[in-house]
This record gives C-alpha cells, sequence and structure tokens, in this order.
C-alpha cells in the first residue's frame, strides 16, 4: 500500500515519517482494498497540523489535526480517522453501492454514437461560495463539490462520502443543490426532498464576496440511472443535466462535449 507523505514549510525527518507509516498501519485491518493514503504535514504559527486522504474500498476518507508538536498532532489524527472508518463501515456494511470502475462500463456508446467519458471531481472539501469561485475560475456552468459537516460531538468536521452538493446555471439564475445530513445519515434519500437555493451574488470579489444563498421552495433535480441521463440529454438537446444517480446515490451531472457524452461525478 503507497503511503505519500509531503510537508509544508518543514521538513520530514525519517524518524516523523516512520512514525506516522507504523501509526497509519493500524488502520490497515478494517479495508479490503487499501489503494493509497497521503499524509501533509504544515506548520502555520504555533500549530503543527497533519491532513490525511485516504483511498480504499471503493471510498475517500478525510482527516485534519492540530496541535503543539507533529508527533500528537498524527496521534490525534490517526484517532479521529478510525473513528470515522470504523463508523461508515458500520453505518454502510449492509447497503450496496455500484463503484466507479462498474458505472463506467454502463455503456460505452450512447444510442447516437456518442463515446461516454466519466470524470471524477476533486476531494477537496469547498463551501457554496468556495464552489462558486472554483467554477467562474474553471468557466463552466456547473460543478459538484464535496461539502464538510460538522460533528457536533466531536468538535470537528466529519466529511462523509456523500455529502457532495451540486452548483449550476439555470437561464439566468444560479442554483445549488444540496442533500440533508439526516438522510445521509439514515442512508435514505428522497430527491423531493431536497435542499434547494438559489444565489443572489452582489458581489463576486474573492476578496470580500456578497453572495446569498436563498431557499427555494421545490428541487428541480431529476432522479435517474446513467442510461436513463443518456438518453434524455440526447433528447432534450441540453448542453449539460445535473440528476441524482438512483444507483450510486450521488450527484451526477451528465454533458456534451464534441462528440462525447461525459459524467461529472464525486471521487470514491
Amino acid at each position: 500500500m503507497n503511503i505519500n507523505i509531503t510537508a509544508r514549510k518543514l521538513e520530514v525527518s525519517n524518524n516523523l515519517r516512520e512514525y506516522a507509516e507504523k501509526k497509519f498501519s493500524r488502520l490497515e485491518k478494517y479495508f479490503n482494498q487499501l489503494i493509497d493514503a497521503h499524509i501533509i504535514f504544515s506548520i502555520d504559527k504555533l500549530d503543527h497540523i497533519a491532513e490525511i486522504v485516504v483511498n480504499g474500498d471503493g471510498v475517500q476518507f478525510y482527516g485534519i489535526e492540530k496541535s503543539g508538536d507533529m508527533y500528537s498532532s498524527v496521534d490525534l489524527l490517526i484517532d479521529k480517522l478510525e473513528k470515522q472508518v470504523v463508523k461508515y463501515k458500520e453505518k454502510h456494511s449492509s447497503h450496496k453501492v455500484i463503484p466507479l470502475n462498474e458505472m463506467i462500463h454502463i455503456e460505452e456508446t450512447a444510442e447516437s454514437g456518442r463515446k461516454v467519458k466519466f470524470n471524477q471531481v476533486s476531494h477537496k472539501p469547498l463551501d457554496g461560495i468556495g464552489a462558486y469561485f472554483e467554477m467562474k475560475l474553471n468557466k463552466m456552468d456547473f460543478i459538484i463539490f464535496k461539502q464538510g459537516i460538522m460533528d457536533v460531538k466531536e468538535n470537528s468536521i466529519d466529511y462523509l462520502n456523500k455529502n457532495y452538493a451540486v452548483l449550476y446555471k439555470e437561464g439566468n439564475a444560479l442554483k445549488m443543490i444540496e442533500i440533508p445530513f439526516a438522510m445521509i445519515q439514515e442512508n435514505n434519500f428522497d430527491p423531493q426532498k431536497f435542499i434547494t437555493y438559489t444565489l443572489e451574488v452582489k458581489n463576486d470579489s474573492p476578496v470580500k464576496p456578497e453572495i446569498k444563498f436563498n431557499k427555494s421552495k421545490g428541487t428541480s433535480i431529476l432522479a435517474m440511472s446513467a442510461k436513463e441521463a443518456i438518453k434524455k440529454i440526447e433528447a432534450d438537446g441540453a448542453e449539460f443535466i445535473p440528476f441524482f444517480n438512483t444507483e450510486t446515490k450521488y450527484f451526477n451531472i451528465v454533458y456534451k462535449k464534441g462528440n462525447v457524452v461525459e459524467f461529472l461525478v464525486p471521487a470514491f
């Protein structure tokens, strides 16, 4: 299993590297297939920060901790990540989700002869304003982004894998749709009860943005499979369609790019 360790504003000693790898090894027992882990060390004034991204069993886990020294930060980080992994495994042990590598092979070409391609979004957590600027920077009309949820008991952000939102242009308006946290916890999704916002952009300066998220009644998100999404975008002639994938239980966006039908999907 590959563990990649990088650092910002400091050099990682061999002792710290070995310590982090040894601590992380206790998590391997929770995975059937542990693909990789990326540990980032950084210093901000007096804070020694340890951050980690782990990919395993088709799921991505994220955690960050800080303390007065890096070894303590590693201890806190691995303890927190272990709780997160155990919690996730217990909650999803009886729930089957179609992995991305299976979904890619649903259909290699659309009925029109277009090729089909899947693109994963960044695992980097964002808030709505950050997602807006990311979309603007990339000159896109849509974005799927991972949200962070505050865990009140742990007093920290819990980055659950299904906690994604979609932001997109609808005519002259900007819409954002997110899934209520209760649905994520209960693993019971009702697209008719998703939360919809209309963005009111008064000032989109990155320095001091003024962007309001006004709740709208109802939801315009469609619930369908990837195959159904391909057929719909071909039939409607739309440039893109955001939808809730009924097979994977995640937000997807299907769009046309030349002679290719592409999907934007969460990072697994």
